[in-house]
C-alpha cells in the first residue's frame, strides 16, 4: 500500500515539474520576443531619426538652389510670383458685401407648391400644436427653441 502511494506522489511531482518547466520555457520565449520587439522599436526610431536628418539635408535651400542651377535647362523652373497664387479679384467676397436675395424663403416655398408647401405646413402645424398638447418643444444646444427659429434669423 505504501508503494502505490509513493508511485502516485512521484507521478504528481513529475507532472508538476513538467508543468513548471513548460511555464518557465514559455515565459522565457515571451521575454525573448519582448526583447526582440523592443530592439526592433529602437531600430525603427533610429531609422526615423536618420530619415528626418536626411530630409533636412536634402531640403536645404542652398542645395536646392544648386540643383535648380544645374538642371535649369531641363526643368525650366521660374520663381513663383505672388500674383500667380491668387489675384485679389479672385478671392471670395467678404460676407458683409454679399448681395441679399430678392426673394424670401417664404416666397420660394409658396411658389414651390404641392408637396414641399404641404410638408412645411405640416411641420409648422405640429410645432404650433405641441405646446397645447403638453408635448415639450425641444431646445437645441444654442438655447433657442425650435419654434423661435424662422428663415435663418434668430430673434431673442
Amino acid at each position: 500500500m505504501l508503494r502505490s502511494l509513493d508511485l502516485v506522489l512521484i507521478g504528481v511531482m513529475t507532472a508538476a515539474a513538467v508543468v513548471t518547466y513548460t511555464i518557465k520555457h514559455r515565459a522565457d520565449d515571451k521575454l525573448q520576443e519582448v526583447r526582440r520587439l523592443e530592439a526592433e522599436i529602437v531600430l525603427e526610431k533610429d531609422t526615423i531619426d536618420l530619415l528626418k536628418a536626411d530630409w533636412a539635408l536634402l531640403t536645404q535651400p542652398n542645395r536646392l538652389e544648386r540643383l535648380i542651377a544645374a538642371y535649369q535647362s531641363e526643368l525650366q523652373l521660374m520663381p513663383t510670383q505672388p500674383t500667380q497664387l491668387a489675384m485679389p479679384v479672385e478671392l471670395p467676397m467678404p460676407r458683409s458685401q454679399l448681395p441679399m436675395p430678392e426673394t424670401t424663403i417664404e416666397e420660394l416655398i409658396a411658389s414651390a407648391g404641392g408637396e414641399v408647401a404641404a410638408a412645411i405646413k405640416g411641420v409648422d402645424a405640429a410645432r404650433n400644436a405641441a405646446p397645447s398638447n403638453g408635448i415639450p418643444v425641444p431646445i437645441p444646444r444654442g438655447g433657442v427653441p425650435l419654434d423661435a427659429i424662422s428663415t435663418g434669423s434668430v430673434r431673442r
